[in-house]
């Protein structure tokens, strides 16, 4: 079997798999050693990218920049 058709059976088995279960397992793999996670980022990089996602962040949620406009206009 050549490696092109191993990564690809790979591939379809995980994603087959729930995507909370492939997230874990991906992670799981990955923090074995800096090797492993270099190899999985470079065969399964959709994988790898679902994987260690960061949640989409909204605008001024974490600066705080809607509140003191809010107490702003209460104070007047």
């Amino acid at each position: 079997m050549s490696e092109r058709h191993l990564t690809e059976e790979i591939s379809r088995r995980f994603k087959a798999m729930s995507r909370r279960a492939r997230s874990q397992k991906i992670r799981k793999l990955a923090s074995e050693s800096p090797a492993d996670d270099r190899f999985i980022r470079r065969t399964f990089p959709d994988l790898y990218q679902e994987a260690f996602r960061k949640p989409p962040r909204a605008a001024g949620a974490r600066s705080g920049s809607t509140r003191p406009q809010k107490r702003a206009a209460r104070r007047r």
